[in-house]
C-alpha cells in the first residue's frame, strides 16, 4: 500500500462540484486526500490510498511524489473494485434503497471517548429504544449507580455546537488517550467523565449464570462475575472504574461486596463493535450482519481468528488481575507485559479479533457505523462503511494502524510521532 505522502494536495473550492455517493469517485477521493494531509499534520497515521482515485496524480518519484498507481504499489496497480474481487471475492453489498447520508460532513460527526468505555454482556443484538431501560440487564443497574455519583462526574464536554455541513476542526474529534501517557499503562490523567456504556451481543463468561461480563476500554480487560445488581455495579466501579485506578484495577478483599469479581487482559489484537440496534434504526440492523460477513472473510485471508460470542474470554491464562501482587505501578507493569504478549498486537497477520454487536452509538444516518478499539489505547469511530470498504478497514486500520480518512467520524489515542512503524498500534 502507499507509504509516500502525496504532495499534490489541491485547495478546496468554495464552488466545488458535489461528489457522487461513492467512496472511489474522483472528487470524493480528492476530499479524502485533503483530509488525510490535515490528519497527518496533527500526528494521526493515515492511509493515502485515495490518491489512486484522485484526478490530480502525484508527482513522479524522481520529484518526491508517489507517481502512478503502479509505481506507488496501490491495490496492485488495479482499480480498487478489481483488487477486492481478486483478493477477497464477493463481499456483498447493501440492498437497493439502503439510505446513507453522503452529503454532510462525516469527520467530526462523532465524539472521541474522553473516559472509559464499557461493553456489557447481554447476549442480544437488539434492545429497547433506550438500552438502559431493560431492568433485567446490568446496564440498567450501572445507570442507576452512576446517578448516585457526585455531579462533577459528567459525560464529557460536548464542545461548540456545529451544523452537519460545517467542517469541524481536527481537535474537536481527535483526542488524546484518557490515560496519562501512551508509553505507560498508568492511571487516568486527572478526573474522567462517566464511562460510555454499550449493551452487547457478548455472552457472559462468568461461572455464575446470573453474573455478567464487562469489557473495559482502554484498560483492555474483561471483568467476569459481575453481579447483576446495584451492589454489583458499585463493586465494578470501586474495583475497575474509579478515577484513581490504573488498568490493573483494585485487589479484592475477602469482605468485599464483590469478592468473586475477577478480571483478565483481553486476548484480542483488536475489537470491532457493530451497531445492530433495530429499534433505534433499521439501517444498522441491516448493515451489521453484512459488515460482519465481510470482516470475517477478509480477516480469514490474513490468518486472523474471530470471536463472535466471547468464548475466548473463558478460562484465560494466568492469575486474575486482582491477585497480582505488588505496588500499583508493579501491577500495572504486569498488565502492560501481558498486553504486549498478545499475538498480532503490533500488526501483521495472525492473532484474534473480537466482533460484537452493540446498541445505538449515534450517527445511524451514516450507516454502516462501527467502533474499532486497540490494545494501544487507540479508538476509532467509522461511518459510511460498506462491505466493499472492509478490505481497507482490515488492511490499513487493523493490520497497519492507519486511519482510512473517508470513514472517520472520531478517534481517541491515535496521534503518534512521525514515522512510527506500527502507526497507532504501537505505544
Amino acid at each position: 500500500m502507499l507509504r509516500t505522502l502525496s504532495s499534490a494536495i489541491i485547495p478546496r473550492s468554495s464552488k466545488a462540484q458535489k461528489p457522487a455517493a461513492e467512496h472511489h469517485e474522483s472528487l470524493r477521493a480528492q476530499t479524502y486526500v485533503e483530509l488525510a494531509k490535515e490528519l497527518s499534520e496533527h500526528g494521526v497515521p493515515v492511509d493515502y490510498s485515495d490518491c489512486a482515485t484522485c484526478d490530480h496524480p502525484c508527482p513522479e518519484p524522481s520529484e518526491g511524489g508517489a507517481g502512478t498507481i503502479s509505481e506507488a504499489g496501490i491495490w496492485g496497480g488495479k482499480k480498487y473494485s478489481e483488487y477486492v474481487e481478486e483478493e477477497y471475492g464477493d463481499l456483498g453489498s447493501y440492498p437497493k434503497g439502503f439510505d446513507t447520508d453522503w452529503d454532510t460532513e462525516l469527520a467530526g460527526s462523532g465524539k472521541p471517548v474522553l473516559g472509559r468505555l464499557l461493553v456489557v454482556s447481554t447476549g442480544k443484538s437488539d434492545w429497547p429504544h433506550s438500552h438502559t431501560d431493560d431492568k433485567s440487564e446490568l446496564p440498567y443497574q450501572l445507570e442507576k449507580f452512576f446517578e448516585t455519583l457526585p455531579s462533577g462526574n459528567g459525560r464529557g464536554d460536548k464542545g461548540p455546537k456545529l451544523g452537519p455541513n460545517d467542517k469541524k476542526p481536527v481537535e474537536s474529534y481527535i483526542a488524546p488517550s484518557p490515560f496519562s501517557n501512551n508509553d505507560d499503562v498508568g492511571v487516568p490523567a486527572g478526573h474522567l467523565p462517566l464511562p460510555s456504556m454499550y449493551s452487547s451481543s457478548l455472552i457472559s463468561q462468568s461461572d455464575d449464570p446470573e453474573d455478567k461480563s464487562v469489557i473495559v476500554f482502554p484498560d483492555w480487560k474483561v471483568v467476569n462475575e459481575v453481579e447483576n445488581s446495584l451492589k454489583g455495579a458499585k463493586g465494578l466501579w470501586n474495583g475497575a472504574l474509579a478515577d484513581s485506578l490504573g488498568r490493573s484495577g483494585a485487589t479484592v478483599l475477602q469482605d468485599d461486596v464483590a469478592a468473586r469479581r475477577r478480571s483478565w487482559v483481553l486476548p484480542y489484537r483488536a475489537v470491532v463493535l457493530l451497531c445492530s440496534h433495530k429499534r433505534r434504526d433499521k439501517r444498522c440492523h441491516i448493515a451489521a450482519p453484512l459488515l460482519r460477513h465481510a470482516l470475517i472473510q477478509c480477516l480469514a485471508k490474513h490468518e486472523i481468528a474471530i470471536d463472535e460470542t466471547g468464548s475466548s474470554l473463558s478460562h484465560l491464562d494466568g492469575p486474575p488481575l486482582e491477585e497480582i501482587k505488588g505496588t500499583s505501578a508493579e501491577r500495572d507493569a504486569e498488565v502492560k507485559r501481558r498486553i504486549q504478549g498478545i499475538e498480532g498486537v503490533k500488526g501483521g497477520n495472525g492473532g484474534e479479533v473480537g466482533i460484537f454487536n452493540i446498541n445505538h452509538l449515534g450517527g445511524h444516518r451514516y450507516a454502516g457505523v462501527m467502533l474499532i478499539i486497540f490494545p494501544s489505547g487507540a479508538y476509532l469511530s467509522y461511518g459510511r462503511v460498506t462491505p466493499q470498504e472492509i478490505p481497507r478497514v482490515v488492511e490499513e486500520t487493523i493490520l497497519h494502524g492507519r486511519v482510512v480518512p473517508g470513514l472517520l467520524r472520531a478517534g481517541t489515542g491515535l496521534q503518534r510521532s512521525t514515522g512510527c512503524e506500527n502507526g497507532f498500534l504501537g505505544w
